[in-house]
This record gives structure tokens, sequence and C-alpha cells, in this order.
């Protein structure tokens, strides 16, 4: 027997129940890095599958280690366009939840420089204190804004037979509605001003006009013709308004073509409006920056016959600084008019000038215009059903959403903002019919509008991706490609949709073809309208089943006439309202039940259903596969937790799109500072609900598809930002004066929306 020598060896296989909480980190030598990796997880009980014994040490060969999401990113990285499929959700993981996951750049993995971080979707998110209603039968109400039923009708009103006959006839218009049966009586039998309050959609330009069109039409000692002059003037605060309303005019006076309408709006040739003023109109609709040049520069523009001056949308007109120029307009027509020399020639029209003021609500603002513009007027007011005699008894009422409007409210964190739009289109094209539909997505500015633009119709088609252009010279024409469109298809959506955008940075050629393109498209199922508020003052538009207001509006003003592009003159309509957790949840009981206080009307529906609905597509086709693969019953844990993941991939995809593209970048840069810069222009009185150092930036930035943090955008756009004055250090700028600068870039932005 041989000595002991009284050496004791110990090999003892590591307990990963002793390791697994320890904070300190195992080294590991030789072998491969990525094998190296792998057991030093799983010495600290970070692998994947790790199982458990109950107080028995589990050695590392009897357990199966499987890769963190960062080694199976670096494994791949070959094939960087499948990066976003190994991305699970993290309900699915036993380990905790990566909020960021950090991918090397450098490497090659997404083909940049730097390092960029991708923060998951659904982790870190605010929730919600409004809490959504079961389900409960929905209440219907008659529509405010329908045309009568009953036995009235436009002969009843006073029209002549030949008016009312084409108005029944060829424009199939049978009943007035409220607002037609309140002005009519009042424009045809009292010469006297009024102040119009009404509900959007309720047919206000009809109430006005056709008062004016049967004055003209009425027997004469002289027939009217475009030789007599210019007799009525209507004022519009945006360009498509005045358009929309001359073509009403159009419409109207096929029974009368001695009457000729005209119009004057900035952003067309001033040469050929002078040409059509000299030929002679008897009624113009103008913007008033290109009315008020008109007087100034046309000597053939005879304003001394004027009968009617007409100002609509006054709210807006005063808004956007037109009130100094109205009331030059007004003292120019006032030192003009030779009405009481022309007494005995027309005898049929006013004996006086009548001013009309259209709003949808009495401001101090618009009560100082009216104070200018209106004498001694009668209020018309159908919110309350009554009409008053003097307009500065109402100062506090607001007009209300139709009855018939169903407005629901999502709030949806700022990291899931895109998806959660991108889900809401998709489940209204999913709900099309037989027929088509269009849906109208509000943005807060023109930098934001093409940059969702370009996200939804990537690889899309333009159908007017060819045109005439003319050279400098003007010579020759060629037919070239173009480059920056403002309509294409959507696959991202579905096959048979078809987006458009609008906004004032266009010029007014391309709105108008845009405008007139959406309303007439009929070939697509699903028709989208991208734009500002350009397109939200008393735009006129057919079958708009939903209005999305993707930015949340500046004032509770701005929201009625965003809505109200849908259920007008007694249609049915939807419309959908994004808000962000916190203090914005606020903005529904502190100003959206006042405009909208019939019960049911107001909904608050869960962002994680809409998600759910709008990504469900992807989820059947897979069953379809999944259980014709399998003739047996299929798992039930097989679909859960797919919505997010699709709704995941389908942000990662737009993510690589942008560091892909550098120009699309920079333009998601743009669009999120001009956001900013906009939500920094809410009204003093909403600034407890939409206050723009609450925001979170990054999780806001997420929702534009970029990845960096807001320090780096501050560097990456400089001092256009507002956010971060260059990568040099700077004195810090006042936060007074900072916020007054960046209201100061957001109005002046807005201001030049609407191009005077």
């Amino acid at each position: 027997m041989e000595d002991d020598d009284g050496l004791l060896l110990n090999f003892a296989i590591p307990d990963n129940s002793t390791v697994k909480h320890s904070n300190q980190t195992s080294k590991v030598s030789g072998g491969k890095w990525k094998d190296r990796r792998k057991l030093q997880l799983s010495l600290q009980g970070r692998g994947r599958n790790v199982r458990k014994s109950n107080g028995a040490a589990s050695g590392v060969n009897n357990s199966k280690i499987i890769s963190s999401r960062l080694d199976k990113s670096t494994e791949n990285k070959e094939k960087p366009q499948d990066n976003h499929k190994v991305i699970e959700s993290h309900k699915e993981s036993q380990a905790p939840p990566l909020k960021k996951t950090k991918f090397s750049e450098s490497k090659g993995e997404f083909g940049g420089k730097n390092n960029s971080y991708v923060s998951s979707l659904f982790t870190s998110n605010k929730s919600s204190t409004l809490k959504t209603k079961p389900e409960v039968k929905e209440v219907t109400y008659l529509a405010s804004n329908a045309p009568l039923k009953d036995a009235t009708s436009f002969g009843g009103l006073g029209l002549n037979d030949k008016l009312v006959n084409h108005l029944e006839t060829t424009l199939r218009f049978k009943h007035p509605t409220s607002v037609q049966k309140a002005v009519l009586p009042s424009m045809l039998t009292v010469e006297r001003d009024l102040f119009i309050k009404s509900q959007t959609g309720s047919g206000k330009t009809l109430a006005f006009v056709l008062p004016i069109i049967h004055k003209l039409m009425m027997e004469n000692k002289h027939k009217i013709t475009r030789e007599s002059g210019l007799f009525a003037i209507i004022l519009t605060p945006t360009r498509e308004l005045a358009t929309q309303i001359y073509g009403v005019l159009e419409s109207i006076n096929r029974c009368c073509h001695t009457i000729v309408p005209g119009i004057v709006i900035g952003g067309e040739k001033k040469k050929s409006e002078k040409a059509r003023i000299r030929k002679g109109v008897n009624i113009l609709v103008a913007t008033p920056g290109r009315l008020a040049d008109h007087f100034e520069n046309t000597t053939s523009l005879d304003i001394s016959q004027l009968r009617w001056l007409i100002l609509d949308e006054g709210d807006k007109l005063v808004e956007l600084g037109f009130q100094e120029t109205i009331t030059q307009i007004t003292d120019k027509i006032t030192k003009s008019s030779k009405i009481m020399d022309t007494l005995n020639k027309w005898q049929g029209l006013p004996s006086k000038r009548i001013n009309i003021l259209c709003s949808a609500t009495i401001q101090d603002t618009v009560k100082e215009l009216g104070k200018v513009v209106l004498h001694n007027p009668e209020l018309i007011n159908l919110e309350n059903k009554n009409i008053a005699t003097d307009f500065t008894t109402d100062s506090h009422a607001l007009t209300t959403a139709p009855d018939q409007l169903i407005q629901n409210i999502l709030v949806v964190p700022p990291k899931l903002r895109l998806v959660a739009l991108a889900a809401m289109l998709k489940k209204s094209t999913m709900e099309v019919g037989e027929g088509s539909n269009r849906t109208i997505v509000f943005f807060s500015c023109s930098d934001s509008v093409n940059f969702h633009f370009d996200i939804f119709t990537r690889n899309g088609t333009n159908p007017n991706s060819k045109h005439k252009h003319k050279d400098e010279d003007g010579d020759n024409e060629e037919d070239i490609e173009e480059v920056d469109t403002s309509i294409s298809t959507s696959p991202l959506i579905a096959k048979s949709t078809m987006i458009y955008k609008l906004h004032g940075s266009m010029t007014q050629q391309l709105r108008t073809t845009t405008l007139n393109a959406f309303l007439k498209d009929t070939s697509h199922k699903h028709t989208i309208l991208f734009c500002t508020d350009v397109a939200s003052r008393g735009l006129d538009m057919p079958n708009i089943s939903n209005v999305i207001e993707f930015d949340p509006p500046f004032t509770v003003d701005d929201h009625l006439h965003r809505i109200g592009r849908s259920a007008r003159v007694g249609n049915k309509g939807k419309a959908a309202l994004f808000l962000l957790p916190g203090t914005e949840e606020g903005y529904v009981d502190g100003k959206l039940q006042v405009v909208h206080p019939k019960e049911g009307s107001l909904k608050i529906i869960s962002y994680e259903n809409v998600l759910k609905d709008g990504f469900a597509e992807v989820e059947e086709e897979e069953e379809v596969e999944y259980q014709d693969k399998r003739s047996k019953k299929v798992d039930p844990k097989h679909k859960q937790g797919k919505w997010d993941i699709h709704a995941t991939t389908w942000h990662l995809e737009v993510e690589r799109w942008l560091l892909e593209d550098s120009s699309a970048h920079e333009r998601a840069v743009q669009a999120f500072t001009s956001h900013i810069r906009a939500y920094a222009t809410h009204l003093s009185s909403e600034r407890n609900f939409f206050n723009v150092k609450l925001l979170h930036l990054g999780h806001l930035a997420k929702s534009f598809g970029l990845r960096e943090t807001p320090k780096k955008l501050g560097k990456s756009v400089g001092s256009n930002t507002g956010i971060q004055e260059g990568s040099k250090k700077v004195k810090k700028e006042d936060p007074r004066k900072k916020m007054l600068r960046i209201a100061r870039l957001a109005v002046k932005s807005s201001s030049s929306e609407f191009n005077y």
C-alpha cells in the first residue's frame, strides 16, 4: 500500500443555483469567443431554457444553452436583411425583458459607423388612466345638420321657380337645411347685416349664395350681365375653400348664364386674373391678400356697385392675421360706393351694402372683426335654436359636433404612435364594403405630412409619374419622370389603396390638382389624404368615412372643423383623436366633452385592440398555413403574442429604411423637429394639457423611426431645432426665451402654410 501524500483533489461542477443571482462576472478563458460567451451567460443563469432542479446541482452539460438576442444578431451578421426576424416578444423569454438592444453598426450590422440602440416598442410605456367602457348598445341620433324632412321647400322660402327647379332637378337638393331655412328669408326680405353661427357641414355656402343669385336673377329695367359690374365679394381664409365656393357658383349659374362668377387667389397668375376682371364678373370669390393687391393695382376692378360682402370662416380669418387687411378692404369699398346714384337702375337689388360674417364661434377676436364689418347685425345661432338681435349677447357658446358623428379617443404611448396609425389605416381598408371610402389624416405641420407620406408609399407607384415639362425658354416640351409627387399607391396598407398629400408648402397648381384627384378617385377602394389644417376649413368632401387627428388640434375650433369633413349634411361619420398618456388625457373631460355633449358620441378605445385588428391579417394567413400542415388540433398558444411581433417587425423595417437612406433620415429628423415646434404653439389656455416640456423626446423620436437620442438629434440638425445649439458648448438659453423662440418659428411656419 502506497503512502498517502495527504493531498485531496475536489472536482466540483458549477452550481447554477448559486451563481444565478450573483452580480459578479465569471471569467472564462480559452476557445472561441462565442463559446466563451455562451458559457459565461450560462454560469450567470442568463442563458435561455436553463432548467431548475429542486436543490440539486445542475451541470453545464445538463442544460441546453441558447444564445441571447445579441449573440444571434452577431451570428447572422452576414444577413442583415433578416435581423428583424429574430426579435421575439419579451413575453416569450424567461429572462427579464431587454429595454434596449445594442447593435454594432461598426461591423456592418446596418451599414452605419456609430453604435445605435433599438428600443422595444412594448416596454417602458406609460399606461392610460382613461378606462375603456364595455361595449353597450350604440345610441343612434338624428343628424343635426341634415336637410329638413318636413314640408319646407326652397320654393316655400321665397326663391324663384327657375332657381328652385334647377336645385331640385339638376343638383338634387330637395329640402333646405336648418341654417338655410333661417338665413334665406332674412337675406331675401330684410336688408340687415347678419352673423351666422352654425355647425360644419350644415350648408352655409348655399345659405348665402342662393339669395344673391335670386336677387341678381330678378327682373330689372336692365338685365344683369358681366358688363353690369361687380355686386358681391366673398372672402375666404384658404384657397381651397375659395375654389370650392367658386365651383358651387358655377354649378348654380347654369340656370342663368348671364351672371358670371370669378375668383382671385394667391398662387395664380395675376395677369390672367386681371384679364377675367377686365371682361367683367358679377360675383367675386377671393382670399384677402390677393383681393387687396387687386384693389391697389387693377384699375378695371370697379367696386362702386357692391351690394354684398361675405366673410366666410371669420374665426380663421382673424387667426391668420387678416383683420387689418379686411379693415382696409372695407374702407376702400365704403369710399368707392355709388349705390345711391343707381337705385333706380337696379331696383331689385339692396339699397345698401349687406355684410355677412360666418363663424363657428363668437370669440372676442371675432367680435372685434364683427364690430368693424357689421352694423347692427342680426345673429342667427342654431345651436341654441334661437335668433338673437345682438351677436355680442352670445359670447360663450361653442359650436358642437354633429349629433350623428362618433368620436373615438385613442390614448397611445409615444413609441407606438406610428404602428397604431398603420393599424388603423389597415383596419379601415378591411372595413371597405362594396363601394369605396375616403379617410383624412391630419398632421400638425407639412414636414410631418411629407415624412409619413414617404413611409406609407414606399415601394408604391405614382399613376401620374410622367408629366409635360417646359424648359426654361418655354420652347420645347418633353416627358420627364416626376421625382416629388403627391399621389402614390400604398402596398404597406393594401393593394387597392391610394394616398394623397396636401399642405401649404406645395404649389397652388399641385394643391388644386391633388385635391381634385382625391375627390374624383373612384377606381380605388380606399383613398387616404395626408394633410395639414389647410384642408380643414369649409371643404365639402363627399363620402369621407373616417377622420383621423394623428396630431392633436391647436384649438377646440380646429378640432370641430377637422372632424367636420365627415358626417356632413346628415351623413354618418367617424373620427379618431390620438392622445398621449398623462396630461393630454385631461383634454377629454376638459374640452371635448363640451363639444360632444351627446351620450355615447365620445368613446375611449384601446390602442391594443386597434393593433390586434390592424395586424391580424398576417396572423390569419399564417394560421391557415399552420392548420394545413397539421391535420391535428391547433396549438392554443400558436397565436399568442403574434400581433406585437408583426407590429415590431413593421416598425423595424421603417427604421432600417431610414438607416439605409440618408435623405429619408434627414426628412425624419426635420419632421420630428417641426412636430416639436408645432406642439409648443398650443394656446396658453390648453398648455396644462399640451406642455412641450413634459414630452418624452426619446420615445417620441421612436415614432418617427429614429433611434438616436434627443441629444444626438439636436447635434444633427443644429440650431434649427431649438433643442441643442450644435456640438460646441454654448451658453444655456433662458427657458422662457427658448419657448418663445420655438413658438415664433412655429407660428411663422403655420402662417406660411396658407401661402398668401
